[in-house]
């Protein structure tokens, strides 16, 4: 689980993102960012009922995008909000093609440092 300052919570940081950030979609993920003028990056993972009626499985991937972003932190550049929209071609998926998939969407966007 990310730590709580590295989390976006607030509804209105969620609409600025959408308002204002630029964004790539996959068949799988799409990924909004924005600037935060803040030192660290803050995220925020989105699922909808859409992708699984079932919570176990929403709750699987919300976890396993979690760690991935907790592991990329590092190697992103500092200072972003992000938002990763899960899509539901993602069910049934292994980690390491999520893990594939959500780089290849953050490297499309020119994220990395």
């Amino acid at each position: 689980m990310l730590a709580k300052p590295q989390r976006l919570a607030r509804d209105r940081d969620f609409k600025k993102i959408f308002e204002q950030g630029r964004a790539y979609y996959s068949k799988q993920l799409g990924v909004k960012v924005t600037n935060n003028q803040r030192a660290r990056n803050r995220y925020g993972i989105i699922i909808s009922t859409k992708v699984s009626k079932k919570a176990v499985e929403r709750n699987r991937l919300k976890r396993q995008i979690s760690q991935i972003l907790k592991g990329l932190d590092k190697d992103l550049a500092p200072g972003l909000d992000l938002a990763v929209v899960v899509l539901p071609a993602i069910l049934g998926q292994k980690f390491k093609a999520v893990k594939a998939e959500l780089e290849k969407v953050l490297e499309k966007l020119k994220l990395f440092r």
